[in-house]
């Protein structure tokens, strides 16, 4: 990455890619990488000082505490949490929302090899026509828990999931999830 790098505008046009990836699961798009990570990418868009997070990686993360302010706390209590790879227990942990306020969830972000690889699943819900057929890089066990997290809409969690090629797929707490 050079030195003259617009933080910003990478932000916007990440932040974009995101929400699409979101209003269109198990559709994938590009994003631009912040540190050669997909990682700090998605850090460097989402945190800031009244926001915090849980991370499990292999990453340095001295920079984004530097850049955006945010405090590093233990999975239940995190707004965004940063993973290696999918793990049952941080997503059971993970904080779904109240019924007064289900905004109050997490975020779980979850790096692969490869987007196109994984457990064959079935999608339905909003943005999707119908049905979708795709792969998910987790294992059946995690979807089936990540089915019963958000089996009582509107709480729930929204994941991400990152290859290591920068690419982006969502789920959001509305679709189904269905092992084929």
């Amino acid at each position: 990455m050079s030195t003259n790098t617009d933080i910003e505008q990478l932000n916007r046009n990440n932040f974009r890619n995101c929400l699409e990836a979101l209003a269109r699961p198990g559709d994938i798009f590009p994003l631009t990488p912040f540190f050669d990570s997909s990682l700090l990418t998605l850090a460097a868009m989402l945190l800031y000082s009244e926001v915090n997070f849980y991370q499990q990686t292999d990453t340095n993360w001295n920079i984004i505490k530097a850049l955006t302010n945010s405090e590093e706390v233990v999975a239940k209590k995190a707004d965004y949490l940063f993973l290696d790879t999918p793990l049952d227990n941080i997503l059971m942990d993970a904080k779904a929302g109240v019924q007064q306020n289900p905004e109050f969830s997490a975020t779980l972000i979850c790096r692969c090899k490869d987007l196109n690889e994984g457990t064959r699943v079935k999608l339905s819900g909003p943005g999707i026509d119908g049905t979708k057929e795709t792969k998910i890089p987790a294992t059946t066990g995690f979807l089936q828990l990540l089915a019963q997290k958000n089996k009582h809409f509107p709480l729930g969690v929204d994941m991400y999931f990152l290859s290591d090629t920068h690419m982006i797929c969502g789920l959001p707490r509305t679709t189904m999830v269905e092992i084929v």
